[in-house]
């Protein structure tokens, strides 16, 4: 017998998904959790199925804020992203619509978006914790993803292009994945590039020439081609000592230069969960945090600033606006970007609740996702419209509550062997859900001070 020790497991996904073989489908088709997970392998709660028509009226609002076109060649330097009905705040889709614009602009680097007038970097960034209080968080907060998402990569396989040291027949082998030719040394070595002396020598001259710090041109020219080795031979050598003193001019002035070299003509940033960062400043941080975006991205002395290069988008819930507000007027930044006060509409797009329709075209999207017969596609089955309509009204309208709920439900019918799910049955699923959470409280409430979870 094998020591436990080396024991491997019996459990397969796939033979726990095959429980959902009698409703029809492979797997349970909604998310276990309100929320999307930016990065998760779950199709389900990553965001990657994603209902174009949800939003159509946020994403005219987006581009008009934000995307340079030919009949407006200039977009907002700041927007935010808000929920219109204020008191909802969560779970309302504003996380995979913003991963969903990223991808968009990242796809073809704005060439739809701005009909062809410009080459647009969007980045999807989120705060990991309320720890990053300060700007100089925030701002090694956007490098790690300008980094991450291989915005810093693809400027440097552009330049590549660009400085001639790349041949053109080689150019017209790179293909659609360019980080295994011409941002993989292998690849253009077997194509008979130098990649050892010629290729960084060209690239750190070029480099040189924009006045950036000698550090990062030596940086770029060797590895900024790879996320992964330019994190581990440059990024991850930065004290937070350094941070602090450094941070701003690598953003807002050095790389700013690298991407304009690279033919950028604008980067935006899309903050999610803001929120993170504000609750957990205290009111000199958000005066700092105020005054730091107003120099950095409106009229500091910076390359930014001069070429109006970043757009910033920030998503705020309503108890962050308001602490925010004070110090945002303060800063004289509600001059350029109002965040209060009844303007804001003019610079803000917002999220709206589902509807009867939208809400059934949202579940369907995520049934079709997971059925095992195509030939049922486009339908609600095994849910009733009166199912789908008390879950929608119990889920507030909240898109992220509602597919919780609608996950609740197909395992309820697992277990209770339903074939149909209508108003009866969510409303079996929404007591059975009040109770478990009255007898978490119950339980929580039992317990001695000392050992009361207080993170909840």
């Amino acid at each position: 017998m094998t020591t436990p020790l080396f024991r491997k497991p019996t459990y397969t996904k796939e033979s726990s998904d095959s429980i959902y073989n009698k409703l029809g489908f492979t797997r349970n088709p909604f998310p276990s959790k309100p929320s999307v997970v930016i990065g998760s392998p779950n199709p389900v709660e990553n965001g990657s199925i994603y209902l174009e028509s949800l939003h159509e009226e946020e994403r005219r609002r987006f581009e008009q804020l934000l995307i340079p076109n030919p009949e407006k060649p200039t977009g907002r330097t700041i927007a935010f992203l808000m929920d219109y009905a204020t008191p909802r705040g969560r779970g309302i889709g504003k996380t995979s619509f913003l991963f969903h614009q990223s991808k968009r602009i990242m796809t073809d680097l704005g060439y739809e978006l701005s009909k062809g007038l410009q080459v647009i970097f969007g980045v999807y960034v989120l705060p990991v914790s309320g720890d990053e209080t300060k700007f100089w968080q925030f701002t090694k907060l956007l490098i790690d993803a300008l980094v991450d998402k291989s915005v810093v990569a693809t400027a440097i396989w552009r330049l590549r292009a660009f400085t001639g040291a790349v041949p053109e027949n080689v150019l017209a082998e790179v293909g659609d994945e360019p980080e295994k030719t011409i941002g993989n040394d292998q690849w253009l070595s077997e194509k008979g590039i130098d990649t050892f002396m010629l290729l960084p020598h060209v690239m750190e001259r070029k480099l040189g020439e924009l006045g950036i710090a000698p550090n990062l041109v030596k940086a770029l020219s060797l590895y900024g081609g790879s996320p992964l080795e330019f994190r581990k031979h440059y990024l991850s050598r930065i004290s937070n000592v350094e941070w602090r003193k450094e941070g701003g001019k690598i953003l807002f002035e050095d790389l700013v230069k690298v991407f304009i070299a690279a033919g950028f003509n604008k980067g935006v940033f899309l903050c999610d969960g803001v929120e993170r960062i504000i609750q957990a400043q205290n009111a000199k941080e958000r005066r700092d945090f105020a005054e730091s975006v107003r120099y950095f991205f409106i009229d500091g002395q910076c390359e930014n600033t001069r070429a109006s290069f970043y757009s910033l988008l920030l998503t705020l819930h309503p108890y962050s606006q308001e602490l925010l507000s004070p110090h945002w007027i303060a800063s004289g930044l509600d001059r350029f970007a109002t965040l209060s006060g009844g303007q804001e509409a003019d610079y803000t797009v917002y999220v709206h609740p589902l509807t009867q329709e939208s809400a059934n075209s949202l579940a369907i999207a995520y049934l079709d996702a997971a059925r095992i017969e195509d030939s049922k596609n486009g339908i609600i089955a095994p849910f009733t419209k009166r199912g789908l309509d008390g879950a929608l009204v119990a889920a507030n309208r909240v898109p992220g509550k509602f597919l919780n709920l609608l996950n609740l439900a197909i395992e309820k019918a697992i277990e209770m062997g339903w074939e149909t799910i209508d108003s009866d049955q969510i409303r079996i699923v929404i007591e059975a859900r009040g109770k478990i959470e009255s007898d978490k409280q119950d339980s929580q409430d039992a317990l001695p001070p000392s050992q009361i979870d207080l993170r909840k």
